[in-house]
């Protein structure tokens, strides 16, 4: 009863201080954040509240398909080359280094692997609320967005190997990874596509908003719940069916009119997760072991960067820019889904406290501090322009 009681207040709170923190330039999902780590230093000792995976399973769905339904599909073909090798080989180099890194901090083996693939993704939820708020190139906007997206599924799962193996005191197999990667990419994308396909008929007969939003809504979870029991990624299957469905089943009237009811969802359901991560986090956890912060902080960044100005290919996005791999450096956020992930490690797992603790570092430093200068940075490379938000939402309309 008092979680019930209290979070409600505490939403209302950070919905406050995000809209004056914002007039003051300072983005909403850092000021959440902050209202979140506040609160959880008043909160009595008996009243704990933590960003768990099941929990944070509830808001995944709506949002991943929010952020599906607005990426504009022509820029997706442009940009797929870019995504696909930021979300699979980007991830597993990235967990690399991660591990590196917590290895040099003095982290065990397994621990600092756990660590490199529980950081190896950006997060969706906080990429995508810090870049939806910057007006940038639709195809630079595209390789952010279908990254937070496409790494998440790659990364949950290397994740789970990582444990298991753990558990069970086998080596890490890069080959039996390859293939459930593959098979949790492949059948999600498959349910999904699946599951918009057989709600295509029900949006085109019963064209009322209501009957819309209530299938939209019952894509996004039915679409994730069946690739979860099918032992697939429940994240690609709610993106794909986000990207197929308005392409199949709508005119651009209705893709307006349900859209106002997913950009009021996506923004109530973003508060919450980051008051959650604020909630979750603990600063007294933050100093303890400076040797491993900054061994972990040094590796992230030097993976980003070599990820951002080595790797990735960008030859075939429309209108590209050098300046683009500085705006994809600076989107390597970790947020709520590394959090959930850390704290839903078995309380038997090696060096798990430690993990959690270079966990909170990362995310309270690329959600607050880097969130905080994301903006002035990229007004600086003058990568702004028009907000194509908007103009790809009705190009799924035209289609």
């Amino acid at each position: 009863m008092e979680i019930v009681l209290v979070v409600p207040a505490l939403l209302i709170a950070a919905f406050l201080f995000a809209r004056i923190a914002q007039y003051a330039g300072f983005p909403p999902a850092a000021a959440i954040v902050l209202v979140g780590i506040a609160a959880a230093g008043m909160l009595p000792p008996g009243l704990q509240i933590e960003l768990r995976p099941a929990t944070l399973a509830l808001f995944l769905p709506a949002l991943i398909f929010e952020a599906a339904w607005g990426i504009d599909a022509a820029a997706l073909r442009r940009t797929a080359v870019a995504i696909a090798v930021l979300a699979v080989p980007g991830v597993l180099f990235t967990a690399a280094i991660v591990a590196s890194g917590g290895v040099l901090g003095g982290l065990s083996l397994v621990a600092a692997f756990a660590l490199g693939a529980i950081l190896s993704a950006t997060d969706p939820v906080a990429v995508l609320s810090l870049f939806r708020a910057l007006s940038v190139p639709t195809d630079l906007l595209t390789i952010v967005e279908g990254e937070s997206i496409a790494n998440d599924g790659v990364a949950a799962v290397l994740a789970q190997s990582v444990v298991a193996a753990a558990f069970v005191g086998s080596r890490f197999s890069t080959a039996p990874f390859v293939l459930h990667v593959i098979y949790a990419c492949g059948v999600g994308i498959a349910c999904g596509l699946l599951i918009a396909a057989l709600a295509t008929p029900i949006l085109r007969r019963f064209k009322a908003p209501a009957a819309g939003i209530v299938t939209t809504l019952a894509v996004a979870y039915g679409s994730y719940s069946l690739a979860s029991v099918a032992g697939a990624s429940g994240i690609f299957a709610s993106a794909a069916a986000g990207v197929a469905l308005p392409v199949l089943a709508f005119d651009r009237d209705e893709v307006r009119a349900i859209e106002r009811f997913w950009d009021a969802t996506a923004l109530v359901a973003n508060a919450i997760v980051f008051l959650l991560v604020g909630l979750s986090l603990r600063l007294d956890r933050m100093f303890g072991e400076p040797r491993l912060f900054l061994a972990v902080i040094v590796a992230l960044v030097a993976a980003r960067a070599i990820l951002a100005y080595a790797i990735v290919p960008i030859g075939s996005a429309a209108g590209r820019r050098p300046e683009w791999r500085h705006a994809i450096a600076l989107a390597g956020v970790r947020g709520g889904l590394s959090l959930a992930l850390a704290l839903g490690l078995p309380a038997a797992f090696p060096d798990r406290s430690r993990v959690i603790d270079a966990v909170f570092v990362v995310v309270f430093l690329t959600v607050v501090v880097q969130g905080w200068t994301l903006a002035p940075l990229l007004r600086r490379l003058h990568l702004f322009g028009p907000n194509n938000r908007l103009q790809s939402r009705e190009n799924h309309g035209r289609t």
